[in-house]
């Protein structure tokens, strides 16, 4: 139903603006995207920025539960070092591309993006599920006398795994905004993003709209399928 209303509306507008270099009505759309599906560019810029936010996607989420595993053990170094992490969350997306494109090359640029917008996400919602662990966990470390290593395997990271999947479907549409903003800027020689940005160059309404399209596609489907595991986890935990 909302994908009906939304052509419906999409339709009034290309009809009321009246110009396809501004608004293409969806049926253009759809002959431009057949057109680009068809060509070998198409998919090696879809596999190029889908390469990119996974790997930023990954490291962001990896840096930040190491993060925030000694942080949450030892008080002191989490007074050390939460501050950076709340300046990276804090300051806007394009000051970090900005900056990055003066120290970093184009090409894994979008990934670097990525993992830094992933990273404060993943390192708060690591540090908050432990801090909330059962007091029964923690003793049991305590009685078994279980080293670091095994008690971050055998009993933490399966208490909070639930939480940390539901993070990782947030923190994977944060990559995937994020990460085509940075090719946009960055411009690199395959990327959705560059597409983009040759398209508003060239007033090509149509592939904006295609490129778009299959953004959110991609990015609803990855999230789909996170949060999936997460249910299916946290069905498994429960039987």
């Amino acid at each position: 139903m909302f994908v009906v209303l939304a052509l419906l509306v999409w339709e009034l507008v290309a009809l009321c603006v009246g110009a396809p270099y501004i608004v293409p009505a969806p049926q253009d759309v759809l002959v431009r995207g057949a057109e680009l599906i068809a060509t070998a560019t198409f998919w090696q810029a879809v596999g190029w920025s889908l390469l990119r936010v996974l790997v930023g996607f990954a490291c962001g989420m990896v840096c930040g539960i190491a993060l925030a595993v000694p942080m949450a053990a030892w008080p002191r170094v989490r007074a050390v070092f939460a501050p950076f992490i709340k300046v990276i969350r804090t300051v806007p997306v394009v000051c970090f591309i900005l900056l990055m494109l003066l120290w970093v090359n184009a090409t894994w640029l979008s990934a670097i993006i990525s993992a830094l917008m992933v990273l404060p996400v993943a390192w708060t919602n690591t540090i908050e599920a432990l801090d909330s662990l059962d007091a029964g966990t923690v003793e049991v470390a305590r009685v078994f006398r279980l080293g670091p290593m095994r008690r971050l395997f055998r009993l933490y990271l399966p208490a909070i795994a639930p939480q940390l999947l539901a993070t990782a479907a947030v923190g994977l549409g944060l990559a995937w905004k994020s990460g085509i903003t940075a090719e946009v800027l960055a411009l690199p020689v395959l990327g959705m993003g560059s597409n983009i940005y040759h398209a508003k160059i060239a007033l090509e309404a149509a592939d904006i709209f295609v490129w778009a399209i299959v953004i959110i596609v991609l990015s609803l489907a990855m999230e789909s399928a996170l949060r999936a595991c997460a249910a299916r986890f946290s069905g498994w935990e429960a039987a």
